[in-house]
């Protein structure tokens, strides 16, 4: 059986394989939980016959994909891979390496090959085989901790074929939104620091102001929430998995040690596991947490391990105790509650122990506004499905005194002038983060962005200014004024002005990529969005404006992308005489032609003033169809059942009936009763088939069928079935393997006793083991008995047909009272 792919995944594959023949490199940055291990494992399955050379951080992490994919793909597992970690890698000689002779090279969590070492070994294999296509998949491409860099520049040139943010896949509906809380535990030596700089600061002043502020955070933190009061009203599963990541060994410890303190009021005794990447018994405990179904807390305790890779189905939330933390680790964590196959919404426990690091989560919620505002003005109302998340935030009062009282703190300017001064001596830049300290305590990376935002005007506070002097001085070492998202606009104003002089106009579409890997379309599509919605983000102001006007910028692109569209639509219609387009269907130009007629349909059907009655007139002279397409399979098929009673006058259809296009008429009406017990079929679509008669319950058939193959073992003694024997239009052969499997228990189904009589009694189940073989002998003469005497009462010393039947039916008891009978050989006694 095929794997089946989640649609979003489906998407991301097919463009990573054109992507892969026409290049030869692809990248997919997926966020965790929305299984991208999958796309890896497809073309496993696809390409059966090729090496897959498969690099990964750990085994273990292979090891947990393996087993997801078991539980998900009916047991298909790749025998095509060569598999390695980055580690091993690093130790294989290049004899071994050019022994793999891979057709396909796979790098899982890509961004890892960043790394000084392990980069060394995937640079090798690279070298050996640079004309084999390699796929990348991770949750980032980012190397956040290691100067900013972009994997998939270095390793794929750019080549990403799909991208989607964790916010995205949130609005989506791809990850349940979560139930975001934040609070906080302890960030007593945050506060014992800023004591420290409170006593030292220069100016009886500014320590007067500072300790106003610094009392003032300590009351606010101290009326926060307590944790066992928080857990307990926010952690609706109480019997439910949860992930609680610490920092080291140290903190995990520390962290159990409170565990009865903030869990005591859900479960007096919760099931504790830890889980650590040198620890020999976590394999163990993950698994003892896997499938612990007690009604007990269950909390895993890791470190090192589960941030990226390994996915547990029915997690019910995660608790963040964490320190600083990459952005990349920081989102992988949260994924581990998020998941494309959840049902219900996870719950986030983020409980910051650093003060300086209290609203990571806003990168996520600026994320799914982001992509909600997209979608919204490219008429995808239809896939935002989550709009936000409910985030319940105790310690904003304590982010809003913190900032008062670092600014408070702030040096003068000359003092941290030559602090900068320092840093550029060392570094050779003034590219510093934010939240970068000077080794004496001083914030050197939020004073670096204020001057930045000083120059540019945007900080408000009443006497804060730059004189040219200081501009002048910091311009010497190397400052950069331009904001981040500054620099980025010129970057893509730059790649505009290439595409306009090469193409004569600024109409990419969406998805284009220039060949420096910049996404221009979707760059282009955001100023239209600035401009309309007065988005102050993308920096657009009249300026910039004038000079996209210059380049042939067009704004309202609507109308104008209507026309373009529409002629797309001509050129079909010339060339296949319809305009029946497969929603998938990409035209030469690379135009989404078929994504384009299905919005219309969906447009009109939901607003009758949608589209103006020219294009409506316009379309129909085509020959739009304006049924959705679904809603066309299905009448097509209707009206070919139809056609098939006024032949026969019958409803009895043959299960080698085709429609033209390919449809087994048989098996659709098949799915039809399916989807009328479940409730799945609209009242119209029964009324249709109730029209003609179409009976929705059908006889058992089963009896029918047993014997046909009855009456082929009274006429040739055996059931060596041809594989294309058909009687009465019926292939005998596949029902009988199927019912065999039943019997044998090995699938789900519903077959009786009886019926497990009646095939053996044409000799289908004759496979016994010799044990089997005499207890079913055995059996005969206690039915016979039975048959007789009408019970099974039969005396201990009973000899019946020279058998002693009594000694055996007291067996049987003895053996079902202690569980040794198999549940068949129980139900034949029963019956």
């Amino acid at each position: 059986m095929a794997m089946n792919l989640f649609e979003h995944n489906k998407v991301a594959y097919e463009a990573a394989i054109r992507m892969l023949s026409e290049r030869g490199k692809a990248a997919v940055i997926h966020p965790t939980g929305t299984g991208k291990s999958f796309i890896g494992f497809k073309l496993c399955e696809d390409n059966p016959g090729k090496v897959i050379l498969w690099l990964s951080p750990s085994r273990y992490i292979y090891q947990t994909q393996l087993e997801n994919l078991a539980e998900t793909s009916d047991g298909y597992k790749p025998e095509n891979v060569k598999f390695y970690t980055y580690a091993k890698l690093m130790n294989v000689s290049k004899e071994e390496i050019t022994d793999i002779r891979p057709d396909f090279i796979i790098l899982d969590e890509f961004h890892r090959c960043g790394a000084e070492l392990w980069g060394e070994g995937v640079k090798s294999v690279l070298k050996e085989y640079p004309d084999v296509p390699v796929l990348g998949l991770s949750a980032t491409a980012i190397r956040y901790l290691d100067n900013q860099r972009n994997m998939t520049d270095e390793l794929f040139d750019g080549n990403i074929a799909s991208e989607m943010t964790l916010g995205e896949a949130i609005v989506r509906g791809i990850l349940n939104p979560p139930k975001y809380i934040l609070s906080v535990f302890s960030i007593q030596k945050d506060l014992e620091k800023y004591e420290q700089r409170v006593k030292g600061a220069r100016y009886k002043k500014m320590r007067d102001e500072a300790q106003i502020y610094l009392d003032a955070l300590r009351r606010a933190l101290d009326k926060a929430e307590k944790l066992d009061i928080m857990f307990d009203k926010h952690m609706d599963d109480r019997a439910g998995k949860y992930i609680v990541f610490c920092a080291n060994l140290e903190h995990m410890d520390d962290m159990i040690k409170k565990a009865r303190e903030w869990f005591v009021k859900i479960d007096k005794r919760p099931h504790i596991y830890r889980a650590y990447s040198n620890d020999p018994e976590t394999s163990k405990a993950f698994q003892d947490f896997k499938s612990d179904t007690s009604k007990h807390l269950k909390l895993l305790y890791c470190i090192d391990m589960l941030n990226e890779g390994i996915h547990v189905e029915d997690i019910s939330g995660v608790i963040l105790l964490r320190p600083t933390v990459s952005p990349i680790i920081y989102k992988q964590q949260i994924g581990r509650a998020l998941s494309a196959s959840k049902t219900k919404n996870p719950v986030i426990f983020d409980i910051v122990n650093n003060i300086e690091n209290l609203y990571s989560i806003e990168a996520v919620k600026e994320e799914m506004e982001n992509a909600v505002q997209y979608f919204f003005s490219h008429g995808g109302e239809g896939v935002v499905v989550n709009e936000t998340f409910e985030l319940i935030d105790k310690v904003a009062d304590c982010k809003s005194l913190f900032d008062e009282l670092e600014g408070t703190l702030s040096a003068s300017w000359d003092i941290m002038y030559e602090k900068a001064r320092a840093y550029y001596e060392k570094y050779g830049d003034l590219e510093i983060p934010r939240d970068y300290f000077t080794e004496d305590g001083f914030s050197l990376g939020t004073w670096i962005e204020t001057q930045r935002a000083l120059f540019r005007g945007s900080f408000s506070k009443p006497g804060y200014s730059l004189t040219q002097v200081q501009i002048d001085k910091l311009s010497a070492i190397g400052m950069r004024w331009q904001s981040l998202w500054e620099v980025s606009w010129e970057k893509y104003y730059e790649s505009a002005k290439r595409y306009a002089e090469k193409h004569g106009d600024l109409l990419p579409n969406y998805q284009y990529v220039d060949d420096e890997g910049i996404n221009l379309g979707n760059w282009i599509s955001s100023q239209r969005r600035a401009r309309k919605y007065g988005s102050s983000k993308w920096f657009l102001n009249e300026e910039r404006i004038s000079r996209l006007d210059e380049l042939g910028m067009v704004w309202d692109v609507f109308d104008y992308q209507w026309e373009e569209n529409y002629a797309a639509a001509v050129r079909y219609h010339k060339e296949h005489g319809d305009l029946d387009v497969p929603i998938k269907y990409v035209d030469s130009t690379g135009f989404r032609l078929g994504h384009w007629l299905a919005n219309l349909r969906t447009k009109r059907k939901n607003d009758a003033n949608a589209l103006t009655n020219e294009q409506i007139s316009r379309l129909d002279a085509l020959g739009m169809i304006w049924e959705d397409r679904l809603d066309k399979q299905w009448n097509d098929a209707f009206r070919a059942l139809c056609d098939y009673y006024d032949k026969y006058h019958s409803l009895k259809v043959p299960r080698d009936c085709k429609m033209e296009n390919g449809l087994i008429l048989q098996m659709w009406l098949g799915t039809q009763r399916r989807r009328y017990k479940t409730g799945k079929l609209s009242e119209e679509r029964i009324e249709k088939l109730k029209s003609i008669g179409f009976e929705f319950e059908m006889a058992d058939t089963w009896e029918s069928r047993f014997q046909l193959a009855k009456e082929y073992y009274d006429k040739y003694g055996n059931l060596e079935i041809p594989s294309d024997y058909v009687i009465n239009g019926f292939k005998l052969r596949p029902w009988l393997t199927a019912q065999k499997r039943n019997a044998e228990g090995k699938r789900n189904s519903n077959i009786t006793p009886e019926q497990i009589e009646k095939l053996r009694s044409i000799g289908l189940l004759d496979e016994k083991s010799h044990t089997d073989k005499i207890w079913y002998s055995r059996y005969e003469l206690a039915s016979a008995y039975f048959k007789q005497y009408g019970n099974l009462n039969v005396p201990n010393k009973c000899v019946y047909r020279d058998f002693q039947l009594g000694a055996w039916i007291g067996k049987q008891r003895t053996a079902g009272r202690n569980g040794e009978l198999s549940q068949e050989k129980i139900e034949l006694l029963n019956a």
